[in-house]
């Protein structure tokens, strides 16, 4: 082999799962590199930032004979020598060029340096090729893994974003981001097999302009056919480079017939642009209702209860939980959003705190019973893996507050493809919890809960959502999505269509939506 580098460090001890380990098999890497050169691609040098045992590299070499160097990265040193192995193998027999310089490296991507293969190309093509790990840095962490970035707020969030959800990202996402900045000025092309909440991502970005790609493509492919995981995946393509481009061109890589196109439209993110018309822009906008997420506590067995046949409260783990029934509040749960109204429920929930910085020391004193009970399963309680749950009153929850307790809620899971709305009334004059996969608004009027559940129902509304859903998202709905509703330019469109304007119910909430709106926000009716 020519020119062969292989830098043999000591080989790490990592599970399949902690590597990410899931290779890309030979004919599905082979259909890639067919996309790619039907494409008009002629790339002089390849780089495969973690290239596992090579089926990306070998189908490359056996694609496109215009590639001079060959750079792959793997940390698996067993994967290294089987991958050094196979090009000989391939270049005696002839299946591929034996002039290519083939530099691989026993590395740790995390650490790898760069600098010496962009000094290397001198304008040549170069494409990023690969299928980087599909896992998450909490995941990692909680492996207590070393094949991880080093600490910091990769996304810059603020807060407790900074600390929950959005705080988390894909590795895959960290890797392609990081080989588009440092690439993002050479002539380069990027093709990676990533989840497609990464490709949401990239695109998402590109407003920003940091790490500008265009001409982005997205092929989707059967992950639970070609990995047997279940896990909406997809080969991103894009040149690295300004012009920025706001939205991507969706196909099925088998079929190549197009799907969907998503991204940006002026500066509304879109997840269906096919699907979003002009009508929906009187609904994008903001809504002037809070919408909430559910309480959080992670740690179902503890915390939520059912009743047995002697009406007795049951934990998780079969146990008698005895409490006092102030601390108790009826539940609903995202499979349990099914009717418009919702009077009845399967589960109840502890709740400790009124809101989430309230101590719950004082439990001891308002609710011994229920302070036992929670320090007789302390062990559980304060052994909560999130990090929310440092450095706060013992036995805490999130996604509590005021909105909470109100009387009446309209409440949409975060899970489902088929959006419902629904009501959540009072269960034995008790305000009816939530948990955390769904999000609420809160109302002490009952007519007012009404009208917006109305309203959010209509089939105008439910179709703008799903223009702004990703389908293969972990959840469907968000707050971001929800917060977009402009649920005063959908009443003034009800009001100028009603028949009867001067007692219109519609005019009633109109002015419920007035009084709970900034001050600054201008009358719906004004020039």
């Amino acid at each position: 082999m020519n020119n062969n580098h292989i830098d043999r460090h000591a080989n790490c001890t990592i599970s399949k799962e902690e590597y990410g380990d899931w290779q890309t098999n030979l004919d599905l890497a082979l259909l890639t590199c067919k996309i790619l050169k039907e494409k008009g691609l002629s790339p002089k040098v390849l780089l495969e930032p973690t290239c596992g045992v090579g089926n990306f590299i070998i189908a490359a070499l056996m694609t496109f004979d215009t590639i001079e160097d060959v750079y792959g990265i793997e940390i698996n040193k067993s994967y290294v020598e089987q991958l050094e192995a196979r090009i000989e193998s391939l270049q005696t027999e002839g299946k591929i060029k034996n002039n290519v310089r083939i530099h691989l490296y026993n590395s740790n991507f995390f650490d790898f340096d760069f600098k010496d293969i962009k000094n290397s190309l001198d304008g040549r093509m170069l494409m990023i090729l690969g299928n980087p790990p599909w896992v998450t840095n909490s995941k990692l962490s909680c492996l207590e893994s070393n094949n991880i970035p080093a600490k910091s707020n990769f996304k810059k969030e603020k807060g407790l974003n900074a600390i929950t959800g959005k705080g988390n990202f894909d590795i895959a996402e960290y890797i392609c981001t990081k080989l588009i900045k440092y690439f993002y000025q050479e002539n380069a092309v990027l093709a990676m097999l990533v989840k497609n909440s990464v490709i949401k991502n990239l695109i998402y970005e590109q407003k920003k302009e940091t790490m500008p790609l265009n001409n982005i493509n997205q092929y989707c492919f059967d992950s639970k056919k070609e990995f047997n995981v279940s896990v909406a995946a997809s080969l991103v393509y894009a040149t690295i480079g300004k012009p920025a481009s706001y939205v991507c061109s969706v196909k099925d890589i088998y079929t190549l017939k197009h799907l969907h196109t998503f991204g940006w439209i002026g500066d509304k993110f879109v997840a269906n642009i096919d699907n979003y018309n002009n009508s929906f822009n009187e609904i994008d906008g903001c809504s002037q209702l809070t919408w909430w997420s559910g309480v959080k506590h992670d740690c179902s067995k503890i915390m939520e209860l059912t009743i047995n046949d002697e009406g007795k409260y049951i934990n998780g783990q079969g146990e008698i939980a005895d409490i006092e029934e102030k601390c108790v509040y009826p539940l609903v749960k995202s499979s349990d959003i099914k009717d418009n109204i919702i009077s009845k429920v399967r589960k109840y929930v502890i709740i400790t705190q009124h809101h989430t910085s309230e101590e719950t020391s004082g439990l001891k004193n308002t609710a011994p019973k229920t302070y036992k009970y929670l320090m007789d399963h302390a062990n559980m309680l304060d052994n909560r893996g999130s990090s929310i749950y440092k450095n706060r009153p013992r036995f805490c929850i999130f996604g509590i507050g005021k909105y909470s307790f109100e009387k009446y809620k309209i409440v949409v899971s975060s899970l489902y493809k088929q959006i419902k709305f629904s009501m959540v009334v009072p269960i034995k004059e008790k305000p009816v919890m939530l948990d955390d996969t769904c999000y609420l608004l809160g109302f002490d009027n009952y007519d007012d809960a009404k009208t917006t559940l109305e309203l959010l129902n209509d089939h105008n509304v439910l179709n703008f959502i799903n223009s702004l859903a990703s389908p293969d998202a972990k959840r469907i709905i968000n707050k971001d999505i929800l917060m977009r509703i402009d649920l005063f330019s959908i009443i003034k469109n009800k009001i100028i269509s009603s028949e009867r304007e001067s007692d219109s119910e519609y005019l009633r909430y109109y002015n419920f939506l007035k009084s709970k709106s900034l001050p600054e926000q201008k009358d719906l009716f004004s020039a």
